[in-house]
């Protein structure tokens, strides 16, 4: 194939695929609306099955969302660098004494092994210390943290609590993933909406365009006025007109059917701007007197 035909080639392709999507841009529309609800109802029973859970209330979900974005933004802060790295620190020594003291007796069968774990996490206790007496000298009094508990299972960091809360920040992450989640999928529907609305405007536009263009086609006083062709002209272009009318029209009514299905309840209605138009068998019938005419 030339590059001529290449490219030919290329833009058939790419004006078939607009083709399509123009045509299938109602269908859609409904389906993105249609999974967003269903994300919506499926995120909204899980923030209500979490508040259930853990006994809380909605303004205290928010308020847990606040936190959250209070934490992000003085962990991105430059002022709390030094401190971010004690606890850091601390927090991976914690893990790593955590992994030797469970693999003292599951992964060595020999003395020497576990003589050399157990020197091992020895070192980095006397690591941890020094850590741990270095961030509570940074921090209010309130915040420090004790040797002796660190160590536990169920060990609660004082940075992943705010304001003397007792939820984790593990938590509270999880409902704010959810309510984030939320507010997104709320969003894209409004979205959505948009987009739906103005098809149907740009639709409707191209409706009334075409019922102009074929009035003053069929009008025997405008026909010499506004159009520069023979009889045979006219009649073939108004024969084009009627058929993209049609099409048009076609279109209008699967899009009012699409969102009808998926707009249930809501404030938006097609139908009076539909009811405005011709109908198909009778854009048909118009079209078929025409052709016979031809």
């Amino acid at each position: 194939m030339s590059k001529a035909g290449h490219t030919d080639m290329l833009t058939l392709m790419a004006m078939r695929w607009n083709q399509q999507k123009f045509n299938n841009l109602a269908t859609s529309l409904a389906c993105r609306y249609q999974k967003a609800t269903k994300r919506l109802e499926s995120q909204l029973q899980d923030l209500e099955s979490m508040r259930i859970q853990l006994a809380v209330t909605q303004v205290e979900v928010e308020g847990w969302v606040t936190d959250i974005k209070e934490w992000a933004e003085a962990t991105t802060s430059q002022k709390n660098a030094d401190l971010d790295a004690v606890i850091n620190r601390i927090e991976v020594l914690v893990a790593s004494i955590k992994r030797r003291s469970q693999r003292l007796y599951k992964d060595t069968d020999g003395s020497k092994g576990r003589a050399r774990i157990r020197r091992k996490i020895r070192e980095e206790k006397a690591i941890l210390s020094s850590v741990v007496e270095k961030y509570n000298s940074m921090v209010p009094d309130t915040e420090r943290i004790a040797f002796d508990i660190i160590l536990s299972d169920e060990t609660v960091w004082p940075w992943q609590l705010s304001h003397g809360d007792a939820v984790d920040l593990k938590t509270k992450r999880k409902a704010f993933d959810v309510v984030m989640a939320i507010r997104r999928l709320e969003e894209e529907k409004k979205i959505v909406l948009s987009e739906m609305a103005k098809h149907w405007k740009s639709l409707s536009t191209r409706a009334d365009t075409l019922k102009e263009m074929s009035c003053q086609l069929s009008s025997e006083a405008l026909k010499s006025e506004l159009w520069d062709l023979n009889e045979e002209g006219i009649k073939g272009f108004l024969s084009l007109t009627l058929r993209k009318k049609q099409e048009v029209t076609r279109m209008m009514k699967h899009a009012r059917d699409c969102y009808a299905k998926v707009l249930t309840g809501t404030s938006m209605d097609f139908q009076n701007d539909w009811d405005g138009y011709d109908s198909d068998s009778e854009l048909s019938d118009e079209f078929d007197e025409l052709s016979s005419e031809k």
